[in-house]
């Protein structure tokens, strides 16, 4: 007798199955950024910080990186918010970020 075999998954589907299993990491390592409070929380720049970041993804606590990485990370998200039509920072909350991130960086 011959072992019953099933047809391969649609490449469709496995991509289904993947992206979902993507979203499901993601949103818990969603969970997880943002368990610890944000330091100098309901501050001004605290404030900024959560708003503009947030507004596309989890907040990361500000210890996950050192400063120069929080530099080429602003850096980056700054070109993919331009990327996306979004509203660029203003001079003064980049620098207000940026010394939030210096003051609060691993």
């Amino acid at each position: 007798m011959h072992p019953v075999t099933r047809p391969p998954m649609p490449t469709r589907q496995r991509s289904g199955i993947r992206g979902a299993a993507a979203l499901a990491a993601a949103a818990l390592l969603a969970a997880c950024a943002t368990a610890t409070p944000l330091p100098e929380a309901g501050s001004p720049a605290a404030r900024l910080y959560a708003q503009r970041c947030g507004a596309c993804h989890a907040v990361p606590h500000p210890k996950r990186l050192d400063f120069a990485r929080w530099q080429a990370t602003l850096k980056l998200m700054e070109e993919r918010m331009a990327q996306r039509g979004l509203p660029p920072l203003s001079p003064e909350e980049r620098r207000t970020l940026l010394a939030y991130l210096r003051r609060n960086a691993r």
